[in-house]
């Protein structure tokens, strides 16, 4: 089966460096296409030096006589003369509310300040290095134009970051995104708590407005009437249940001199993160197999869009599984923003599943039918006019949000037969192990 093609959407970051790196080195399964930047873990003039930082480090690796012909074979679709892969510019802030970045965790530029240690290491390179090109597009357009030209239903998606970029491309043109295989999403925290703040994972927090518009407005959208919903969501609930030790990642020092130069790039820009993590734990119970683990989050959501090609779900694939979940994402509350809200009253389906019931009736709450007419409350620093097609929609949602238990899957993916106010979203609960994981993301690697 040829390598289906797959557009990285990211925010770089740590683990979307070796996200990247997972990606790059499994050419029999995918091809990229694109790296898609945006805000996020850090911002996006840094996001972008680091792809170009990571292509200068991994030209150098394959070019040297050390690194042996399996790393360099596995890498293959790095060689200069590959096809290229386009690096496009996205958002730079959220759809709505404050900009943050998870610069707590990953640094100011996103991989422990390597960018600022003395003598700049591992340089960031003026041009980018072939087969990497980048482009003036901007990453919403590159994205679509990529849907366009591909066969509908054989690209995929691996979203890294902030989900800014992938909501604006659905709302840019829903028809032509509608045409997606699939997107692996990693984000969100449905049944454990958040990683940035005690409820919500970074990057719903970061951006959930771009959440609502696709896990709320795009299942309710005509392009979606009697087809798949192309989400699949890794939250922290799978994600962080996948991890590699740091000792199998990190050389301490006296071990570089004899490294590669992958090697090298890898264990600097970790050595925050390790730091960090490792920090989180009390000092009276500290335990290296428990607490000095690297959290694989978006390496796990790039082998979900690798080993879970298109037209094919969870359930098709040994050692994948997956359940549909209902939730929206809390945008504007002080203490809740990004926050998964899952409906656990129980009760029938029609009875208002996932709404708020003293709001059930617009008709007789005068507020209400105000707000829609006006175009909504305040939303941050945008203001989102409601138009009367929306308002066709937020009414057939209404008359319908009991149906968001009745949605079925086609070839995998979730079809929403009836416009629901709750999304129904792929979740992924189980993969084939992290001892698995672990194996496949080191061997592939070279590490």
């Amino acid at each position: 089966m040829a390598p289906h093609p797959l557009i990285i959407d990211t925010d770089p970051g740590v683990d979307d460096i070796l996200a990247l790196l997972l990606a790059l080195a499994s050419p029999d399964e995918v091809e990229v296409r694109a790296i898609t930047l945006t805000f996020g873990n850090t911002t996006l003039d840094y996001a972008h030096s680091n792809v170009l930082r990571l292509g200068s480090v991994l030209r150098e690796h394959l070019e040297s006589p050390s690194t042996p012909q399996a790393v360099k074979e596995s890498f293959r679709s790095f060689r200069p003369d590959a096809n290229k892969i386009l690096v496009a510019a996205g958002a730079k802030k959220p759809i709505g509310g404050r900009m943050f970045t998870a610069s707590y965790f990953h640094g100011r530029d996103g991989l422990s300040g390597l960018s600022s240690l003395p003598g700049d290491p591992f340089p960031a390179p003026e041009k980018a290095p072939a087969p990497l090109e980048t482009t003036e597009k901007s990453a919403v357009d590159v994205i679509l134009d990529i849907l366009k030209n591909e066969p509908e239903g054989t690209v995929k998606i691996a979203a890294l970051g902030p989900l800014t970029n992938i909501a604006l491309a659905f709302e840019k043109d829903p028809y032509t995104f509608s045409r997606v295989a699939g997107v692996s999403i990693m984000g969100g925290a449905l049944d454990v708590p958040g990683n940035t703040s005690p409820v919500a994972e970074f990057n719903f927090f970061a951006d959930p407005w771009a959440c609502k518009v696709l896990f709320e407005k795009a299942p309710a959208h005509p392009c979606f009437e009697g087809k798949e919903l192309p989400f699949d969501l890794l939250p922290l609930d799978i994600t962080t249940l996948h991890t590699v030790p740091y000792s199998r990642l990190v050389r301490e020092e006296g071990q570089l001199e004899g490294c590669g130069r992958l090697e090298k790039f890898v264990s600097t820009f970790l050595t925050h993160p390790r730091m960090v993590t490792n920090n989180f734990a009390d000092p009276g119970k500290f335990d290296p197999e428990i607490h000095d683990l690297f959290h694989a989050h978006d390496p796990l959501a790039v082998a979900h869009a690798i080993f879970v090609p298109p037209g094919k779900s969870c359930e098709d694939v040994r050692g994948w599984r997956d359940e549909v979940r209902s939730f929206v994402v809390e945008a504007e509350g002080q203490l809740t923003r990004g926050f998964c809200v899952v409906d656990r009253r129980g009760g029938k389906a029609d009875s208002g599943y996932g709404k708020n019931r003293a709001e059930s009736d617009p008709d007789s709450n005068p507020s209400l039918r105000k707000e829609e007419q006006e175009g909504g409350g305040d939303q941050g620093d945008r203001i989102i006019t409601i138009s009367p097609e929306e308002q066709m929609i937020r009414k057939k949602q209404r008359l319908t949000s009991g149906n968001s238990k009745t949605t079925t899957k086609t070839n995998g993916h979730a079809t929403s037969k009836t416009s629901t106010g709750v999304g129904a979203v792929r979740v992924v609960t189980e993969t084939p192990g992290k001892e698995w994981f672990a194996d496949m993301f080191l061997g592939r690697l070279g590490l």
